[in-house]
């Protein structure tokens, strides 16, 4: 994955152009990933008002979000968490976030990782985040821990392939 893949007659920046098909650096991981915790945080919220306006239109109770416990809000958080993100990484490689920054997330190879290395990469990176990204400054390849245990990589990739 070193190599840039062929360019894309669709692409006009000239930067994209450059990176297309490289391994995506820190920052833009970060941004994606920022992105994406925003996207389950609404997730997980809109999950919440659901469940109180069914109660409200079902059962008649009053119509209030009671906070939830700490120990369910981050186990039903990682749980949305890793759904999510295999979800992303078994369709096209990407998930919200990496779509936005331009990130798609593949085997070594460069081909899609299919959905059992998809879910294992969510399991990882939702119970290790930050540390598995962070390795990614220390490594010349731009790979985080996860990337070099399950040989992915997180690309560059303009291209709308389905």
């Amino acid at each position: 994955m070193t190599e840039a893949m062929p360019v894309h007659p669709g692409i006009r920046n000239e930067r994209a152009r450059s990176l297309q098909g490289r391994r995506a650096g820190f920052a833009s991981r970060l941004a994606a990933d920022g992105i994406d915790w925003v996207v389950v945080v609404l997730i997980y919220t809109g999950i919440l008002l659901g469940i109180e306006l069914a109660a409200w239109l079902l059962l008649g109770e009053q119509f209030q979000v009671k906070a939830p416990k700490v120990a369910f809000t981050i186990g039903f958080g990682w749980s949305i968490l890793v759904t999510y993100l295999a979800i992303g990484w078994t369709g096209n490689g990407r998930t919200v976030g990496k779509s936005v920054m331009g990130l798609r997330v593949v085997r070594g190879d460069g081909t899609d990782l299919g959905s059992r290395k998809a879910f294992l990469r969510a399991l990882i990176c939702a119970s290790f985040w930050p540390w598995v990204l962070c390795w990614s400054l220390l490594s010349r390849r731009n790979a985080g821990f996860h990337d070099l245990l399950l040989r992915t990589a997180v690309i560059y990739d303009w291209t709308s392939r389905t």
